[in-house]
């Protein structure tokens, strides 16, 4: 090979998906409702499209101060992408009834979902004022402190201790502090309320994948009985599944890693991390006609990945396709200005 292969070997970062990480958005945690934001239309307008919102104002008119039907409405609101109204609805809500816990936890979302991280914490310590002891209210306070943009993980910490000290079998607060110590870089801890996690909730698919995460961090094999683990609970889910198949691929157990990620591409044949990191091992392994058929494979589920025209590029090159390889590292550089190496391939490319 005369070309290396330390930029393509193990799945380049551009590519890859990464499991670790924090976990969730905020949004993920709270669903992903609001997607299409409307905040332009007018209430007729959003009435005449959802039939659902109407029924609700209807009754509201004859009933103004039923708080039910304010969050319901809200929810509607959330859904359809109108954050304007939601948040009007969810005030509603709240202020008719402030001693539900739902509307307070819906009002506190939609604050959050609007980037008003502090208004979101201050209508939960609100709450809390009349309800210390609420569970859910202060799992969501903990998890809002995690999500702010300067995390306040001492508050979170402490937050999550106060669940414990109330229900001392809560998954969720464990789970939380787990990630706390892991962002805070004490993985021993983290590792330790994962697992009591998992002994609390053995259904508890989002702890497995931080334990196997975390082990294989530390090229552990255990790691894999994780994955398998979050795969038995979720097997259509193929996050474990590509989480597994990176272990294999990271320490060389190609095979392994091929058979996995073919497993995954079976599943989603749209999976450009998948292909992607296919590509690279039979790349790294010489296969040079089946690494190019899957680079072009992830461009075309990736158009905007600019390491998937690097890839398919080195592939042209060992197949003395220079034209195209210059095209491809091009249109690499055009996606990613900043990728070196393509700019190290044309260089030497130009000068022959």
């Amino acid at each position: 090979m005369m070309i290396s292969k330390k930029w393509l070997i193990g799945g380049i970062g551009a590519m890859l998906l990464v499991a670790g990480g924090l976990l969730l958005s905020k949004t993920n945690l709270i669903g992903n409702r609001g997607e299409n934001k409307n905040d332009a239309d007018s209430l007729e307008m959003i009435e005449q499209l959802t039939p659902q919102i109407a029924d609700l104002s209807t009754q509201i008119k004859g009933n103004p101060q039923n708080a039910g039907l304010f969050y319901a409405r809200a929810n509607e609101y959330f859904e359809y992408g109108n954050m304007k109204f939601a948040l009007e609805d969810y005030k509603k809500a709240y202020r008719l009834d402030s001693l539900n816990a739902t509307h307070a936890l819906g009002l506190s979302d939609c604050l959050f979902e609007l980037n008003n991280a502090d208004g979101a914490i201050g209508v939960l310590q609100d709450y809390l004022k009349n309800d210390p002891n609420n569970i859910d209210i202060l799992i969501n306070l903990g998890i809002d402190y995690l999500y702010l943009p300067k995390p306040q993980y001492q508050k979170a910490g402490e937050t999550f201790n106060q669940v414990l000290k109330i229900d001392v079998q809560n998954s969720e607060a464990y789970f939380y502090k787990g990630i706390i110590y892991k962002e805070t870089g004490d993985t021993t801890n983290a590792i330790s309320n994962f697992q009591t996690a998992v002994e609390a909730d053995p259904d508890y698919y989002e702890a497995f994948m931080q334990l196997g995460l975390l082990y294989g961090a530390q090229n552990n094999d255990i790691a894999i009985k994780y994955f398998d683990n979050a795969i038995a609970l979720d097997p259509t889910n193929n996050e474990a599944h590509y989480a597994k198949a990176k272990y294999y691929q990271d320490r060389g157990r190609l095979s392994e890693a091929i058979n996995y990620y073919k497993k995954i591409i079976v599943a989603d044949p749209q999976d450009a991390n998948a292909i992607y990191n296919l590509a690279t091992i039979y790349f790294g392994i010489d296969s040079i006609q089946q690494a190019y058929r899957f680079y072009d494979l992830a461009i075309k589920q990736a158009p905007a990945k600019a390491m998937g025209y690097y890839g398919k590029g080195m592939c042209a090159e060992e197949l003395k396709n220079t034209e195209e390889a210059i095209s491809l590292y091009n249109q690499a550089l055009n996606l990613d200005p900043d990728l070196k190496v393509a700019e190290e391939r044309l260089l030497i490319l130009n000068d022959k």
